[in-house]
């Protein structure tokens, strides 16, 4: 779900920030695994909400809309420090395999977390990558929602 936005739109987004650093440290490293098992637990919560959605339960697209800010908000700021695609995949099929074998309270802290970090990441943002994450955040949940198309 979240795997192709850094393609799209976070080109536009380090034009107004520092360039990404060439090498990691240990803090990006941290990072970098923090915002994969954060982006694998919002995906999970995203499809999750979708469903309800899909169901019949109309009032959970706009929490949807702003959980998938979060998880844009993650991939950004990686993105900004350096991370790249074929490390990133990796990270997020790690966090994946890891959060199937949690307990459902274990992965409930650790969305409920990664929820706040990624509010707080967006706070955080200045204007333009908060514009550009939700432009790309609603179009993604409209895409999400949108009736599948007979084949």
């Amino acid at each position: 779900m979240f795997r192709r936005l850094p393609c799209l739109i976070l080109p536009a987004v380090c034009l107004t920030t520092a360039p990404a650093h060439a090498a990691g440290t240990d803090a990006d490293a941290l990072f970098f695994k923090r915002a994969a098992s954060c982006v694998a637990v919002l995906e999970r919560d995203a499809t999750e909400m979708a469903g309800r959605y899909k169901a019949g339960d109309r009032s959970v697209k706009p929490a949807l809309v702003r959980l998938t800010e979060q998880g844009f908000t993650f991939i950004g700021k990686a993105y900004l420090r350096g991370l790249r695609k074929p490390e990133a995949d990796r990270l997020i099929d790690e966090a994946h395999a890891a959060q199937k074998a949690m307990p459902a309270d274990a992965l409930g802290q650790l969305s409920a977390g990664c929820r706040a970090e990624g509010a707080k990441l967006y706070a955080d943002a200045n204007g333009f990558e908060q514009m550009v994450v939700s432009n790309r955040a609603k179009a993604r949940v409209d895409k999400l929602l949108a009736p599948k198309k007979p084949g």
